[in-house]
């Protein structure tokens, strides 16, 4: 039994955490979900569906809501309580500890994404030929940067036109377990002891008031 729960959570941990979208003129389709499974929007019909398995289980509408006439009665106004004072200083000891971790957390998270498919072609023009020579150049700096990643994105500039046509095809994942390693990770670099002396600080004095 032991084996069988050791094996279940193995294979939990081995899913990925996937993003797929398709983006066209024809249609504009985004998935998100664990393995094959998840939900798939429509942006053009905006619907959804779910999906489990790769395959379509149900259909999601956007339901109309309908407001009941109690509803439209306005409600007593309740007297607002008083906001527990926040130690400033206490907070802006601990920023510079906390946006590191973080920033080490997104770096690695960046890092452990997998492409598993990325093709497409954008051609794009915008109202000065210098935005779109900028925007050209930041395509070329990321192609020599991630050629592996950029390359398969083929951008062309319009210099005598504002206007965006993109036909792009993709799907990025990241491994769970992966995720929770490096949430771990993050949970132990931030300054807990800092935190929960803040977090009981407000405590206390919002029993003294």
């Amino acid at each position: 039994m032991l084996i069988f729960i050791l094996i279940i959570i193995i294979s939990i941990l081995l899913l990925r955490l996937r993003i797929r979208f398709v983006l066209d003129d024809f249609q504009k389709i985004v998935f998100l979900g664990l393995g094959y499974s998840g939900i798939e929007i429509d942006l053009q019909t905006k619907t959804g569906k779910i999906v489990i398995g790769g395959h379509s289980l149900r259909e999601l509408k956007k339901k109309s809501k309908k407001i009941k006439p109690d509803k439209l009665k306005k409600k007593k106004q309740k007297p607002k309580k008083e906001k527990e004072p926040v130690a400033i200083f206490d907070i802006l000891k601990i920023v510079p500890d906390c946006s590191a971790a973080f920033w080490r957390y997104s770096i690695a998270i960046l890092k452990s994404v997998i492409v598993e498919e990325l093709n497409g072609d954008i051609s794009a023009g915008f109202d000065s030929p210098d935005i779109t020579g900028k925007v050209f150049g930041y395509y070329q700096a990321a192609y020599y940067a991630v050629p592996a990643v950029v390359g398969r994105v083929n951008f062309q500039p319009d210099w005598t036109e504002s206007r965006f046509d993109a036909s792009v095809r993709g799907s990025i994942a990241i491994p769970l377990y992966k995720i929770l390693y490096r949430s771990t990770v993050l949970f132990f670099s931030l300054p807990l002891r800092d935190i929960s002396k803040i977090t009981i600080g407000r405590k206390e004095r919002s029993h003294d008031g």
